[in-house]
């Protein structure tokens, strides 16, 4: 038999180095860890979805304190504040080491924390704008935004993070302060185009003439809210307001037509004037109701529906 040097057979050394070249290449690739189990992959996934609804659930908390916005201005205030919070929670989210074994499964959500953040940008500045049109063409933007990162966290199995439905809420709590000024601005304007209206009348044909342009101005009304959108605990309110509206028109739009056919009786008069009177007292009253359950009030100057309005005044809508 062939020996070694060393007096130790050939074949033996051979067989040593061969194990030793095997147990070598076994660690290559390997960055000497071997690869995650399934219940590893499960804990580590676990930890950072702990951890990262842990970040929500508090800005959650922060944001939810300080309540709803009533106003444009309040609006903008609470809103400054809110994106300091999910700023904050979206940081910590993208700072979380990656779940071994789980990384592709949360990159989605941690891409649509980033897609977000150029949104908060724009609504910060449009905010402060106290523009109505402006807010109300962005909404549907952060709509899109939000509900991308909902569809993630709920892939993952989040429970604070974008998991109440924020895609709809967040809309709305800009709506409502955005409809009280809207409305506000077409009851003014409604209520000039009125005051402007003389309320004598010598003849039946006068007084026909003056209540068919009533009945105009106020079917413009209904155009012009028609177009608006309330939010979605105001909808079913605005319906109401919406037919208390429409019955008034009509209630003017039949005095009209019964002044211009002939001469009234005083006893018709008395009744088309308690119909008139019925119908104005029911779209007051709907009014009313309308702007309790909008839960804002309106504070440009003008109602906001103009282009150059800045915040502040001290007209309230009565109506």
């Amino acid at each position: 038999m062939m020996r070694a040097r060393d007096g130790k057979p050939a074949a033996r050394l051979a067989g040593t180095a061969l194990a030793l070249a095997a147990a070598i290449l076994a660690g290559c690739g390997a960055d000497g860890a071997s690869e995650p189990t399934a219940a590893d992959r499960r804990a580590a996934l676990d930890r950072w979805q702990s951890a990262a609804d842990g970040a929500c659930r508090k800005g959650n908390a922060s944001i939810a304190e300080r309540g709803w916005p009533v106003s444009l201005v309040d609006l903008d205030r609470l809103t400054v504040r809110a994106i300091v919070d999910i700023r904050e929670a979206s940081t910590a989210i993208q700072r979380l080491p990656a779940p071994k074994g789980s990384e592709g499964r949360v990159a989605p959500f941690v891409q649509s924390l980033k897609g977000l953040e150029p949104l908060m940008e724009r609504l910060s500045s449009t905010t402060e704008d106290f523009k109505p049109g402006k807010l109300e063409a962005f909404v549907p933007k952060l709509s899109s935004g939000l509900t991308a990162v909902e569809e993630e966290a709920k892939k993952l199995g989040l429970r604070h993070c974008a998991a109440n439905d924020e895609h709809a809420w967040v809309p709305d709590a800009i709506r409502a302060p955005v409809f009280a000024e809207q409305v506000a601005f077409l009851d003014r304007r409604l209520a000039r185009r009125v005051k402007a209206i003389d309320d004598s009348a010598a003849t039946n044909a006068e007084a026909a003439r003056k209540l068919e342009k009533l009945s105009d101005l106020v079917e413009g009304f209904d155009r012009g809210l028609s177009r608006l959108k309330p939010p979605a605990w105001a909808e079913a309110e605005a319906g109401l307001y919406v037919d208390a509206l429409r019955d008034l028109g009509a209630a003017l739009e039949a005095g009209s037509t019964e002044l211009t056919e002939g001469t009234l009786t005083p006893a018709e008069a008395r009744a088309a004037q308690a119909k008139l009177a019925r119908a104005g007292r029911h779209e007051r009253k709907r009014a009313k109701r309308l702007n309790r359950a909008i839960g804002a009030i309106p504070v440009l100057p003008g109602g906001g529906g103009g282009e150059s309005e800045s915040p502040g005044g001290d007209e309230t809508q009565e109506a």
